[in-house]
């Protein structure tokens, strides 16, 4: 086999791969708020009803239906949720189901300890969920009269400790949770290794990942506060196209686009994005369609020898898409607004931090794989590391829009 041949199975290879793990912004999570004075300590369990099904993974098959959705989440936080004072279990009432808007399940939890909470600490364990999904979070939090407090729960720290002292917002927490959700979106890792592949050179690259930055901090403030409500099935669709347009601009730029190929590429978004709204299953709306379109007509009217501040400027808007996206997994848990600084902060520090690192490791693992290549081969072809990459994300980027536009 050639050396470009390999390179094109590799690429290939890698793509089914990144296409069939892809799973951003899925990560399974719940919501729980509580409430505590006296002995008494009540709750409310949240969760959207689409991860709640993980729970039927353990029931026989054929009898899950038998057993309605709530029905089986009230029993499972019954057998998870404990709360217990000196080591002391607290008296836990039957878990209620309580109504829900349409998608989520919301179950009701009470415990009755044996001395006032004021006096003697309380500590709440949630092991909900985690057996089923290993990384799954749990968002909490807990108010005693004006006072609040906030933790990410996870497999390895799934309790807190309900006390009178000044409660602290689990930053620690919320810049890991920003972290671990870059770290585990495959498009918004894309995406990066698009820029850095259309950018050259350590300044033009700092200030397309500056673009970037401010983009997507505007739209997730905005977002979490609730000044802008995006679609979330838009949002992962233009993410999953953002990949795609910074990789064809890539390519452009490395005369890997003839302007054929490009004209072929605005023509079939066009039909694809016809066909689906003529068929009444397109998730975009007819506007999204006419930016997108607007956008690659863009790759055929412009200089694809000029560079100028396309970077940071395609960096900017995509990232307020990609805030959007970010914003997803703050979205589904509804913090009240009086808590909302903390976790924001917190996670977009930790979105940022995650950034950073994956900018870092992208560069050298770009950067190794052209010598290596460049050595082995001592000639032209060791431009081959960075077609095949552009190639690839070309494909993933094309795969997770067309995927997603589809209703």
């Amino acid at each position: 086999m050639s050396k470009v041949r390999l390179a094109h199975a590799i690429a290939l290879w890698l793509m089914l791969l990144i296409s069939t793990e892809a799973l951003a912004h899925n990560r399974s999570q719940s919501f729980s708020s509580w409430q505590w004075t006296g002995q008494q300590l009540t709750g409310e369990f949240t969760i959207d009803s689409r991860r709640a099904t993980l729970l039927y993974a353990d029931i026989a098959v054929g009898s899950a239906a038998d057993i309605p959705l709530a029905e089986r989440l009230a029993q499972h936080l019954d057998e998870t949720v404990r709360a217990t004072q000196a080591g002391q279990p607290c008296d836990a009432a039957p878990p209620t189901v309580l109504p829900a808007a349409a998608g989520w399940q919301r179950i009701g939890l009470a415990f009755r300890c044996t001395d006032l909470i004021e006096h003697h600490p309380v500590e709440l364990q949630i092991d909900a969920l985690f057996r089923y999904a290993a990384t799954h979070l749990h968002f909490l939090s807990a108010t005693h009269g004006d006072t609040a407090t906030e933790r990410v729960l996870t497999a390895q720290r799934p309790a807190i400790r309900l006390a009178t002292e000044a409660p602290q917002s689990d930053l620690l927490g919320f810049i890991r949770t920003g972290a671990e959700h870059v770290a585990s979106g495959w498009d918004h890792i894309a995406f990066l290794a698009a820029l850095l592949l259309l950018i050259p050179g350590w300044k033009p690259r700092l200030w397309t990942i500056t673009g970037f930055t401010l983009g997507h901090s505007v739209t997730l403030g905005l977002a979490v506060t609730g000044r802008i409500a995006p679609d979330a099935s838009t949002v992962e669709a233009l993410i999953g196209f953002s990949v795609a347009y910074a990789a064809f601009e890539a390519a452009r730029r490395r005369a890997l686009l003839s302007r054929d190929a490009q004209f072929a590429i605005a023509t079939a978004v066009a039909g694809l994005g016809f066909a689906l709204l003529l068929t009444d299953r397109s998730a975009l709306s007819a506007w999204t369609w006419l930016a997108c379109l607007l956008l690659l007509g863009r790759l055929l009217w412009s200089d694809s020898r000029r560079v100028g501040m396309t970077g940071p400027v395609l960096a900017a808007a995509f990232g307020l898409v990609h805030g959007a996206g970010f914003a997803g997994a703050l979205l589904d848990i509804r913090w009240p607004a009086d808590q909302l600084l903390p976790v924001l902060v917190g996670f977009n520090i930790g979105v940022e931090l995650g950034q950073i690192t994956i900018v870092l490791l992208l560069s050298a693992l770009g950067a190794t794989a052209m010598a290596l290549w460049q050595r082995l081969t001592r000639d032209a072809a060791g431009l081959w590391p960075q077609t095949a990459a552009t190639g690839l994300l070309c494909l993933a980027g094309v795969n997770w829009f067309v995927s997603r536009a589809i209703a």
